[in-house]
């Protein structure tokens, strides 16, 4: 199972398909731990994977799954949700982000995208929605429709990434404001050439 793709790598795929290039083809750590929102965040999973696990919110009614590692084989694909309510007919599927921005982007709907894929294919329910639930300076939660649509965009990013993985070509991408603060600015030629002095 050490060679499945992570859904964490096809949502760098989204961010930016450079990601996949450098992380996968190349081997170049990003050195996250250095970065303070993404040790925040690490924290808020770690506290709510074990603060209440028995407490059910008002977006989910079951079986309360945290921190539960799903598994691929047919997709080539691995992914850790962060929680899920699983009923006789459904499972409702829950993120955490430490974040104020409270946008559903594309990095988003990928993981989500993703997660209830494998959720599907492992529990063998539908997933018919997902609640993203933002807590940094204030909580906000946006459900998210997961549609044959959204689920077929997140399989796409993740068929980007494992053709960037057989190629091992370089994706052509444009400079973006993303670029400013991407782990691999430094080494990367789209997004240092417009580093400001």
């Amino acid at each position: 199972m050490k060679d499945l793709i992570t859904v964490t790598d096809v949502v760098e795929n989204a961010f930016c398909p450079k990601f996949t290039y450098y992380s996968l083809v190349l081997g170049l750590r990003q050195y996250e731990e250095k970065r303070g929102t993404v040790l925040a965040g690490r924290a808020l999973h770690t506290r709510s994977e074990k603060d209440n696990r028995d407490y059910l919110p008002k977006i989910g009614r079951g079986k309360k799954l945290v921190a539960f590692q799903l598994y691929s084989m047919r997709l080539g694909l691995s992914g850790k949700i962060d929680e899920a309510y699983e009923t006789a007919s459904e499972i409702v599927l829950v993120e955490r982000k430490y974040s104020d921005f409270t946008v559903i982007t594309d990095t988003l709907k990928t993981q989500v995208g993703l997660l209830s894929i494998l959720l599907e294919e492992n529990r063998n329910k539908r997933v018919a929605r997902a609640f993203v639930v933002f807590q940094k300076s204030q909580r906000v939660v946006k459900e998210i429709e997961l549609t044959q649509g959204l689920k077929d965009f997140a399989l796409q990013k993740l068929e980007s990434v494992k053709q960037i993985l057989a190629s091992g070509i370089s994706p052509d991408v444009k400079y973006s404001s993303k670029c400013l603060d991407c782990t691999y600015k430094k080494v990367c030629p789209t997004g240092s050439l417009y580093r400001v002095p």
